[in-house]
């Protein structure tokens, strides 16, 4: 049974019940200051009624533009109270970027850091007339169409006084059906479409979660992915309010080490990206310790994989490898985990893109067992995800209680259930393409094993027909192409061309070890044309080539002279590759390797 019908009515019974429990933390210094679930409605209550003061009405958007912070979970909280419906912006977005996202959702109020993301507000308001107000989260403006935040809480004190029963009864008027979030799609093609998010498909989400994970009062999260991205937004904020855990906000993706060492969360939820960056820090730790120590580490990693392949197929360890292996893990595994941060951590989740089998394997190896889930956006996030106590690697879990899953004919992923979005805003079009008869065409081509098990086999967009007329599937091949020593990113090219060839990029860091190694010169531009260089990546080529049928492997690839990036568009804020993008800036690279 739900507790309540709406993401605002859930939190304020937990405000009520949770009072004087801490809620949210942030770093002050070298401190974290803790705020009470008290502050946190006291803080909601006057956000949103400073909205109200100003005459915001139910249906109308304020935009969020900010770091992950409370003050954003504030803004958020403040607007849907108030029935309000919340548009987050990427911090990393251009301007032309902000523009359309605040142009097509008619934002009337957006919330801002500091000055720096004022300036890119200011920069295009002209252009958006219905956009009344900037409210400012640090510092001050003497700009009429800023405020601080400061002010707006206390025009929201100043109303609450006047008008004792406003709060609760806007409160009262947000229903189930009602629209909480435009949820502007990163896309990795084409302008955003913003799917229409509503409190009951975000309800109904995050309980159907719990059936899977259980959590409660008692664990902590670290928010550090973009909030404007469902999978952090779902994570650290909605479920955090639905179970009534903590939520620490890492001060930057920088500092994530750091704040991890500080925060050491139960739940530990990430990307992809974060995933291999982390495991190949770790195998590097691995193969660079000497004498009894790596002895005793590559013991413990064998015995630690032979326990994950057997428990994949029901069995376990025996005897005497469990008793050696418990004394070895201990000693081993015991501080991998301390190092990363991550030894009080119950659950790790993998969401937003697909994760190597590899990895999922080293981890589990190593203690810290993988949930990889699957979704997107228009499913409120997650469509399925691997229970913890029956983890299949390589999949990505049975659906959600109450949602199904079928494969239509092409191999396309169905999906129904109240997780479903509601459309995307002002898009008839390609709502109509997306919804069908009640099912959600993902996009995303897949199958289903005998227990319900999903395994992802692509994006449908990104299947590699080549001239042959076979189908390919190019994100197997480029995640194993990352495993490469040097190797940060790859892409795969082939689509109606008579053989396949990668554009690759290289991880500075370990460049700049590797150069250190054999005695070269750390010059990014000129290292990718030494020859060394093009060795290790030809046998990270090589190694993927032996994995695959000749008509699937890669022919040709070239270097490029740096890696892909959020600020040049070549990847999204959740760091997947924006394909086409890169495909369009790379095309004479590309063409090079077709030409006879």
């Amino acid at each position: 049974m739900l507790k309540g019908e709406t993401l605002v009515e859930v939190f304020n019974q937990q405000v009520e019940k949770l009072g004087d429990r801490v809620a949210l933390k942030r770093r002050n210094g070298d401190l974290w200051e803790s705020i009470t679930w008290r502050e946190y409605g006291k803080a909601v209550k006057e956000v949103g009624l400073g909205f109200v003061s100003m005459g915001f009405e139910p249906g109308e958007i304020v935009s969020v533009f900010s770091n992950n912070r409370p003050e954003w979970h504030f803004a958020d909280l403040g607007c849907m109270a108030m029935g309000g419906v919340t548009v987050p912006i990427y911090q990393t977005s251009a301007e032309d970027q902000i523009e359309y996202i605040l142009g097509h959702a008619e934002t009337r109020y957006i919330v801002v850091q500091d000055d720096d993301f004022l300036q890119k507000i200011l920069k295009v308001k002209d252009q958006l007339p219905k956009l009344e107000k900037a409210v400012l989260i640090d510092g001050t403006s003497d700009d009429d169409f800023v405020m601080t935040l400061d002010e707006l809480r206390e025009v929201g004190r100043e109303y609450a006084e006047k008008n004792q029963t406003a709060y609760e009864e806007r409160c009262k008027g947000v229903k189930g059906d009602g629209l909480a979030t435009l949820v502007y799609t990163s896309g990795t093609t084409g302008r955003p479409k913003g799917a229409e998010i509503t409190h009951h498909n975000i309800v109904w989400t995050v309980d159907s979660i719990s059936q899977v994970i259980s959590s409660d009062e008692n664990d902590r999260i670290l928010s550090y992915l973009p909030l404007s991205h469902i999978l952090e937004r779902l994570s650290s904020n909605f479920n955090q309010i639905y179970i009534g855990f903590q939520t620490w906000f890492a001060e930057s993706v920088d500092t994530l080490v750091r704040d991890l060492g500080d925060c050491r969360p139960t739940i530990f939820v990430a990307v992809p990206r974060v995933w291999e960056k982390a495991y190949g820090r770790i195998k590097e730790g691995l193969e660079e310790s000497t004498g009894l120590q790596h002895t005793l580490a590559m013991k413990a990693l064998d015995l630690g994989k032979k326990r994950v392949a057997l428990e994949q197929e029901g069995k376990a360890l025996g005897a005497w490898d469990s008793i050696v292996h418990g004394l070895l893990g201990k000693i081993v595994f015991g501080k991998i985990q301390n190092q990363l941060g991550l030894d009080a951590a119950r659950i790790c989740v993998s969401g937003a893109a697909p994760l190597a089998a590899e990895i999922m394997e080293f981890f589990s190896a190593i203690g810290l067992p993988i949930c990889e889930g699957y979704g997107q956006t228009e499913d409120t996030g997650p469509t399925s995800l691997n229970p913890p106590e029956k983890i299949k690697i390589g999949t990505v879990g049975p659906a959600l209680p109450g949602v199904t899953v079928k494969i239509a004919d092409d191999g396309e992923i169905l999906v129904k259930g109240d997780n479903v979005f509601r459309g995307y805003y002002k898009n008839p079009e390609a709502t109509a393409e997306t919804l069908q008869d009640g099912w959600l065409y993902s996009g995303d081509v897949g199958e289903l094993d005998d227990d319900g098990y999903i395994t992802i086999t692509d994006r449908k967009k990104d299947l590699i027909i080549t001239a042959g007329g076979k189908n390919i599937a190019p994100q197997e091949l480029e995640g194993r192409i990352k495993f490469g020593q040097l190797v940060s990113q790859a892409v795969v090219i082939g689509d109606r061309r008579k053989y396949l060839t990668a554009l690759v990029t290289l991880d500075p860091e370990a460049l700049e070890k590797w150069a250190g190694e054999k005695g070269k010169k750390f010059d990014m531009e000129a290292l990718c044309q030494d020859d060394d260089v093009r060795a290790e990546v030809q046998k990270a080529i090589d190694e993927t080539n032996a994995h695959f049928s000749r008509t699937e492997s890669i022919k040709k690839f070239e270097i490029l002279p740096r890696d892909f990036t959020i600020d040049d568009g070549e990847m999204t804020p959740s760091l997947k590759v924006r394909r086409r993008t890169i495909v369009d800036k790379y095309a004479d690279t590309i063409e090079s390797m077709y030409a006879e």
